[in-house]
């Protein structure tokens, strides 16, 4: 039984997966979850239900809301309302994704509540946001994610773009739900204020674009999707029986090339370049097509692990469900529901001192409405908390070491940096970050212009120390003596190697938090292998669920595992040092990258643990809401891709249209808006008579959007009431009216490459400011500051550190 978050009350009055997900990892990790339902019950009670009509049958809702109570409240009643303001007014956390006014102009003011309680937390997540133009549009799990600018990078340039498994746009806002709310938390506990959080869906996801984004916003480079193979060593192979994949940065490619039996390859630099020329790029994937043919998936991966090449498999539900590694860790919950029956659940997707989370079923529709009710009857009212002293930044005085590299880690630390902390980002003399080398390859100190590496970096200092080296190890543990976080996500034991392992660093400072993020896991079988984001990604059971129909597993258009595991670490880091708070002491905290990625579709998992399999790669279409799919409308006048010279490489004018009908009133909603009369047809009144004729629907559809702008029609259909949005890219972000009215991108000033644009934080504050953006170190740039400042050195020692390449501002 996790007590990590005891004694803290959440109110969910959320009506979507996001708010819903966000208070489930909530509830994993001890908090008390109240969830509030209207009388029909949670919308996600009417989704992946294995019995129609049965608002308990939902294996979506049973999986999204384990751990929580159900009370069944209706606001529009004036007593139920005042019950649900008493119940609030007994809470620490509310978490709700109501567009601006609803919950108000239903009698429920949360600003006014908070001025009565001010310690109070109130997460608002809507798909985009409280403010501007679009703040009133309604999504689904397709729309949202067309929004976002990662759909357009997933799927095959032949076909339209595909949606991912699942709701995960919404998934992805979870884990930022979680995130933002317990470092809230951490600040009410330091100084007693509460904050409003505000979390736009649209733009989780424009902030988490990998390299696509950072090009977009500092060379003018859009992109789109390219397919399973993005490069040879970065991509997914048909094998004997099922499917592999391979994702390697350019100092994996030799141990690649090595296990499938060319190792000439490995010393040619032609082939083990980060990104291959064409010609060389054909030759390694047919060589790697054909070993890889020759093998089954499990052969492969066991041959992959001999010579540590990050090769993965592709698992489906039952595969994980059976997969030994996570069976022997007790990575699976079993829990009995009444109606669902007996099946497992993930545990959480990360531990703090050993404890990752508790697992209890769903509740029943308003199975807690009288027990709730009675607590509130022998409640004592809260007392409120007087804030001390000004607002500051959440995490203002807080030191963080941050180790991490390449996307994951740097990702974390970055909403720690935009959230006040001290991040001190560490690179070795002969070992920079990976990413700082994706950029023009012929501009001169190319390593401080990497628009990747300077769009997840900012808002932090940068050392470079070698850690091998005695002195500066000396270093290091004398920094570890002012730090609160040290963050490190290599692979497993290079940090007790180069004596760096949380025992080491827990005697020189007891009140130190050390967060490890391994790929798969800390310890067993699985701990020597490497993993990137593709690969946690295909580990993870989320790329056998997705794809065109009829077609092949789907790679996602990023190196998805990457986000989601910053994302989840930054609350990590929170729930350890609020932890701290109370008990005085640090602790080790675990990030498990690809555990986290099961979470993220954890309904097919409790489908596939009863018997009641969810349907998989169906390509655009949906199991519950018909029509439901991506339409290519008028091209536009032209976007580039450019080449790492900066030289126009591919123009793209396809413009798309998601479309999904959630409600047979958004059905005749669609049909007046088309206004063609084939679609008056009876028999597609209902969905199931909609289903049944679902590709002469489409057709009709795909000829009339085939005549409109996208972005007109999006906003027609949504002013009509249908569920709609534009497909967009990455530069069409940048020209998009309602992030621009939002103030979404910023500016930003790096030392050598001047004023560029960065994202404003997803994490959208009330009460707190959100200080000037700082551009991205260059390598070495607060070397003598960081020394002097927080190791003791003197200006003698930082010049003999500096004379024997201990320090260095130069790539080694």
């Amino acid at each position: 039984m996790s007590r990590l978050l005891e004694g803290v009350r959440v109110v969910d009055l959320s009506t979507d997966v996001a708010g819903a997900y966000g208070a489930k990892l909530l509830a994993s990790y001890g908090a008390d979850v109240v969830k509030v339902e209207a009388a029909g019950g949670d919308p996600t009670r009417r989704l992946a239900s294995t019995e129609a009509g049965n608002p308990d049958a939902s294996v979506l809702f049973g999986y999204l809301n384990t751990g929580k109570r159900s009370v069944v409240l209706d606001a529009d009643d004036a007593l139920q309302r005042e019950a649900i303001v008493a119940l609030l007014r007994t809470a620490g956390v509310v978490i709700e994704s109501g567009v601006p006014g609803e919950w108000a102009a239903r009698g429920i003011d949360f600003d006014a509540l908070r001025g009565e309680r001010p310690e109070l937390v109130v997460c608002t997540v809507t798909p985009f946001g409280q403010t501007g133009p679009r703040a009133g549009w309604r999504t689904t799990a397709l729309t949202a994610f067309a929004v976002g600018g990662q759909m357009v990078l997933c799927g095959d340039p032949d076909k339209p773009p595909l949606k991912t498994a699942g709701h995960q746009a919404y998934y992805q806002a979870g884990l930022h739900v979680f995130s933002a709310t317990v470092t809230a938390l951490f600040g009410v506990k330091r100084t007693g204020l509460g904050e409003r959080i505000d979390i736009s869906i649209q733009e989780v996801q424009a902030a988490s674009l990998e390299g696509f984004g950072p090009a977009a916003m500092l060379r003018g480079s859009d992109a789109e999707r390219t397919g399973n193979q993005l490069r040879a060593i970065w991509g997914i192979y048909p094998c004997a029986d099922g499917y592999i994949g391979v994702a390697a940065m350019s100092r994996q490619a030799p141990s690649v090339y090595e296990c499938i039996g060319q190792p000439e390859l490995a010393r040619d630099p032609g082939f083990t370049t980060q990104l291959l020329g064409p010609e060389n790029n054909e030759i390694a994937s047919a060589l790697i097509g054909e070993w890889a043919a020759a093998r089954t998936a499990l052969e492969v991966f066991e041959e992959s692990a001999r010579f540590r090449a990050p090769m993965a498999l592709i698992p489906a539900p039952r595969d994980l469900l059976e997969w030994e590694p996570l069976r022997e860790r007790g990575f699976w919950r079993e829990v009995e529901h009444p109606v669902l029956g007996r099946h497992a659940l993930p545990a959480g997707p990360f531990a703090v001192d050993g404890d990752r989370g508790r697992a209890a079923r769903a509740p029943l529709l308003g199975e807690h409405t009288q027990e709730v009710l009675a607590e509130l009857r022998d409640a004592r009212p809260a007392q409120p908390q007087r804030p001390a002293g000004t607002a500051k930044p959440l995490l203002e005085g807080i030191r963080i070491l941050d180790l991490t590299q390449v996307w994951a880690g740097p990702y974390a630390t970055r909403f720690l940096g935009d959230m006040g902390a001290d991040v001190i980002h560490i690179e070795g003399p002969r070992f920079p970050d990976a990413v700082r080398g994706i950029t023009r390859a012929a501009e001169t100190r190319a390593y401080n212009r990497s628009s990747y590496f300077n769009e997840y970096n900012r808002n932090k200092r940068g050392l470079v120390l070698d850690l091998q080296h005695p002195d500066g190890l000396a270093a290091f543990l004398k920094m570890v003596e002012q730090a609160d976080v040290v963050m490190e996500n290599w692979s497993n034991g290079v940090a007790e190697g180069l004596g760096l392992g949380y025992d080491v660093l827990k005697a020189i400072n007891p009140r130190v938090v050390m967060v490890q993020m391994p790929a798969f896991a800390q310890e067993g079988v699985e701990s020597t292998r490497i993993g990137f984001g593709p690969s946690i990604e295909q580990m993870g059971g989320i790329v056998a669920l997705q794809g065109y129909k009829g077609g092949p597993p789907h790679r996602s258009g990023i190196s998805y595992g990457d986000p989601l595991g910053g994302t989840v670490a930054a609350g990590a880091v929170a729930l350890a040092l609020l932890r701290r708070e109370t008990t005085g002491e640090g602790s080790r905290v675990v990030v498990f990258q690809r555990d986290n990625v099961i979470g993220l579709v954890g309904e097919f998992i409790v489908a596939e643990s009863i018997g009641h399999p969810l349907p998989v790669r169906i390509g655009n279409r949906d199991a519950d809401l018909v029509p439901h799919g991506a339409f290519r409308a008028l091209d536009d006048s032209g976007r580039r891709q450019l080449d790492l010279a900066g030289n126009p490489a591919i123009d793209y004018h396809e413009r798309w249209v998601a479309i999904a009908v959630d409600t047979d009133e958004a059905w005749r909603a669609l049909c007046s808006a088309i206004g063609d009369q084939r679609l008056a047809d009876e028999r597609w009144q209902t969905v199931e008579g909609r289903r049944r004729d679902e590709a002469a629907i489409e057709t009709i559809i795909s000829d009339w959007v085939s005549r409109q702008d996208a972005d007109a029609c999006a906003a027609r259909l949504q002013a009509a009431g249908v569920s709609a949005a534009p497909v967009l890219s990455a530069m069409m972000l940048l020209g998009d009216e309602h992030l621009r009215e939002r103030g979404f991108w910023q500016q930003v000033t790096q030392r050598e490459v001047g004023e560029h644009l960065t994202t404003h934080p997803v994490w959208r504050l009330a009460n707190r400011p959100v200080g000037a953006m700082r551009g991205a170190p260059c390598f070495g740039e607060h070397n003598a500051e960081v020394l002097s400042e927080v190791a003791g050195c003197s200006d003698e020692e930082i010049s003999w550190l500096a004379e024997n390449g201990v320090i260095a501002d130069v790539p080694g």
